[in-house]
């Protein structure tokens, strides 16, 4: 093998490691940070660092299948090579992407003016972990230009029954419950995400409205300065459960 054909063969074999490093940071980052070998912090910067091994692999590759095809030499590692690095850009890079299209806020609440506040989560925060206050001046504007249709669900049933149903759809979707006050109409649970092992607290809160229920959900990521849509995808998520369990 001359020094040029060795060059194209590191070309290929250089984005096919790059492409595979795309993929494996962003998982040893949410593993580390889940098992406690390194900080949140340090677990999310290995997804920009697994884009960047992605995008440089990625033109690694394409050159090196233009050299390769050119000199008339199997394409078969540049062209994997280019592939495992597309595939983990794409994915990375709408991931990052995320970050800067949704609201930048990690505390959202069914009711702005007036939001469920908690009783234990508190107790169950470190010091260092986000405030538990919701501004309605600051938050508020954020959380309804990026979710305006997010807002309470009325229920026509009393406040007993509604809570019996809310708490199930509750622990059928895996919350920790944390207090469970059926006389205040009040529930506060924990939701641990799958990868990173992030815990987001939730309170809900039922009143009686005369013709029956209205419940109001609020959802506060613990760290993290932007929630990537989390919480309110959460929220989303009990109110649709709660409606097709009526």
């Amino acid at each position: 093998m001359n020094q040029t054909t060795s060059k194209r063969s590191r070309l290929a074999v250089s984005s096919l490691t790059l492409g595979l490093l795309a993929i494996v940071l962003p998982v040893l980052g949410g593993l580390g940070t889940r098992v406690g070998i390194w900080s949140f912090g340090i677990g999310l910067l290995l997804a920009p660092v697994g884009l960047l091994a992605g995008v440089i692999g990625l033109l690694l590759g394409l050159v090196a299948l233009l050299r390769l095809r050119k000199a008339g030499m199997p394409l078969g590692l540049a062209a994997s090579g280019t592939g495992v690095s597309a595939l983990g850009a794409l994915y990375l890079g709408s991931a990052v992407l995320s970050a800067f299209t949704v609201a930048p806020i990690h505390n959202v609440s069914t009711d702005i003016e007036d939001p469920p506040e908690f009783t234990v989560a508190a107790s169950l925060r470190a010091e260092t972990d986000n405030p538990l206050s919701y501004d309605s001046e600051t938050i508020g504007p954020l959380q309804r230009e990026g979710y305006p249709d997010l807002g309470p669900l009325d229920m026509d049933m009393p406040r007993d029954q509604a809570y019996e149903l809310v708490r199930g759809v509750l622990v059928d979707m895996g919350l920790e419950l944390v207090r469970e006050a059926p006389e205040q109409g009040e529930i506060e649970a924990v939701a641990t995400t799958f990868w990173f092992g992030f815990k987001d607290d939730l309170v809900i809160r039922l009143r009686d409205t005369g013709m029956g229920t209205r419940m109001d959900v609020r959802s506060v990521s613990r760290v993290g300065v932007v929630d990537l849509g989390a919480n309110a995808e959460r929220i989303f998520e009990i109110i649709d459960r709660v409606q097709d369990a009526r």
